[in-house]
């Protein structure tokens, strides 16, 4: 079946089981919230990132997307939303990849990972309505920024995201794709997970949900304590039992060093549920391996130079968007509230800077999901 083809045919099925985000759609299409606008996006091109364009683009305007990953990109979606009249740009690096984002002047943005808002701010280029930003890391690095000419909206930190996307979508979908790349079932396994935010508390429940003896690694003492009084065992990244399964959920660059890969147990597998898709040293192990098998579709064996194995999934991105993995669900629950986010923006001035995400979005989402 064609690429567009194939997207054509999810995106009909997804619209039977969750007309949620249609209803939104068909609101646009009677308000074209975005008539003379240009809306610029910077995302994993993933077919529920498609459901979420195909609804936008009902309102009216323009829409430029960028790939916030090649390694999440689909091929298809790309085909399909150049198909619709979407402009999108998904063959340059991921350094610079935001870049005809800004040059098309977006009157308002929505973002993963704030690197289109970074590149606006390089740019010395001020959306006249602002930005939506989706994760976690991303608001990390908006702090950084600050101050920031123009406004952001922060749609992670809502109860909806933290509650449903962040603990249930990527906790079910990461290990979902485990088990389809490996064939593993996770009882009795060993998991470590490093990070106990929203996502590893997630991703930790699930996996003991699954039968495994979980422990966390985290350098905040407060989170390694409410790990334990959930049933997890903390350890310092050296320490504990011998893993048979890493996860990466810190939100931070050079969560996994090579040196403590050296340090793991034969054929470890290593798998990362975080934004960043340098959480793990990807680069140094494949820089400094003597040996790399690909065993197959986003699962490679290293060995390392100090002489063990390990196995990676998904080459170190986010592995659950890489196999776009879980139930739709929680994605398009959050899509919705970046959708409302959009035309929250472009409604009234709002300040620059980091916004607090109002209450009255999420609950708006949550009567359209509400049966």
């Amino acid at each position: 079946m064609p690429n567009a083809s194939r997207v054509y045919n999810e995106l009909a099925r997804i619209q039977t089981f969750f007309p949620a985000l249609t209803a939104l759609g068909d609101g646009f299409a009677a308000e074209r919230p975005w008539e003379g606008l240009t809306i610029g996006l910077n995302m994993h091109l993933t077919t529920l990132t498609a459901t979420l364009v195909k609804e936008l683009a009902l309102g009216g305007g323009r829409i430029v997307l960028s790939a916030a990953n090649p390694a999440t990109t689909d091929g298809g979606v790309v085909e399909y939303l150049r198909g619709i009249g979407v402009e999108v740009h998904a063959g340059t690096g991921r350094t610079d990849g935001q870049s005809p984002i800004v040059a098309a002047c977006p009157d308002v943005a929505g973002d993963v990972g704030f690197a289109l808002g970074e590149a606006m701010i390089a740019a010395q280029y001020r959306p006249k309505y602002g930005l939506v930003e989706i994760t976690g890391s991303g608001i990390a690095r908006l702090r950084a920024c600050e101050p920031v000419p123009f406004p952001v909206l922060n749609i992670n930190d809502g109860r909806l995201k933290r509650a449903i996307e962040n603990r249930h979508g990527v906790g079910e979908g990461l290990w979902q794709a485990y088990t389809a790349l490996t064939g593993q079932h996770l009882a009795g396994r060993r998991v470590r997970v490093i990070g106990y935010g929203r996502v590893g508390a997630g991703v930790a429940a699930y996996a003991k949900m699954g039968g495994a003896v979980v422990e966390v690694v985290d350098t905040d003492p407060v989170r390694r304590l409410i790990a334990r009084f959930d049933g997890h065992v903390p350890v310092d990244p050296d320490g504990g039992t011998r893993p048979q399964v890493v996860v990466t959920a810190s939100a931070s660059s050079g969560a996994l060093t090579l040196a403590q890969i050296g340090r793991l147990p034969e054929d470890t597998v290593l798998i990362n549920a975080g934004h960043n898709p340098d959480e793990i040293d990807v680069a140094g192990l494949a820089a400094e391996s003597p040996e790399v098998d690909h065993i197959g579709p986003r699962v490679v064996r290293y060995r390392h130079p100090r002489g063990g194995h390990v196995i990676l999934l998904g080459g170190g991105s986010p592995l659950n968007i890489v196999m776009n993995a879980g139930s739709y669900e929680p994605v398009l629950l959050h899509f919705t509230l970046l959708a409302l986010g959009l035309r929250w923006l472009i409604e009234a001035p709002r300040p620059n800077g980091e916004n607090k995400l109002p209450g009255h979005l999420e609950q708006q989402v949550a009567r359209l999901w509400l049966p």
